[in-house]
């Protein structure tokens, strides 16, 4: 009994054709939308506001949920911008004190040139230009 034990081959894979399909539109399914985060309903609900031409931007934290952050603002504001303020109050208060330091600094040159030109001195001890002529 000399039987060759031999191996029994896998039995061979048929090549199967390829069969090109023509290009179809993947459909996706749409999920629901998720509830936005409280932090992300808060930034969505974020309202900036300008006085004068500066910009307020609410920034409240947990202690002061009123606090306000000066963003931008004209060249004559650039003292303010990039401050906080407790409130919007003391914000528009910290505003309308640079604007009326503006306009009496404004006046002021305008008296002095208007007294130079009626024959007035001028004091010594002035801090106001009288020099620029516009």
């Amino acid at each position: 009994m000399n039987k060759k034990v031999t191996k029994k081959s896998a039995p061979k894979k048929v090549a199967k054709k390829v069969v090109k399909k023509a290009a179809t539109k993947k459909v996706v399914k749409k999920t629901a939308k998720k509830p936005a985060t409280k932090k992300a309903t808060a930034i969505a609900k974020v309202k900036v506001f300008k006085h004068k031409r500066v910009v307020l931007e609410p920034i409240g934290t947990e202690t002061l949920p009123e606090m306000v952050f000066v963003s931008a603002g004209p060249n004559w504001a650039k003292d303010i911008v990039g401050k906080r303020y407790a409130n919007q109050t003391y914000a528009i208060a910290a505003i309308e004190a640079l604007d009326s330091e503006k306009v009496i600094a404004k006046g002021a040159k305008a008296v002095t040139k208007e007294l130079l030109a009626a024959g007035a001195t001028p004091m010594e001890n002035s801090d106001i230009d009288i020099d620029d002529e516009k």
